[in-house]
């Protein structure tokens, strides 16, 4: 492996997983895809809203 990658362990309620993963149904490959994705439109959010970061 290239990259520099962690794991990351959290703890989610099991109702808000079963709707995420009907939200993203779908949509991605898998659920880690979409959490990815998520992370990606945090950054570029926050990158928006503060520029100076």
């Amino acid at each position: 492996m290239g990259k520099n990658i962690k794991r990351v362990l959290v703890h989610i309620p099991k109702d808000f997983l079963d709707e995420f993963d009907k939200e993203i149904a779908g949509l991605y490959a898998s659920r880690n895809e979409a959490i990815r994705a998520g992370m990606i439109m945090v950054i570029e959010a926050e990158k928006r809203r503060c520029p100076e970061k």
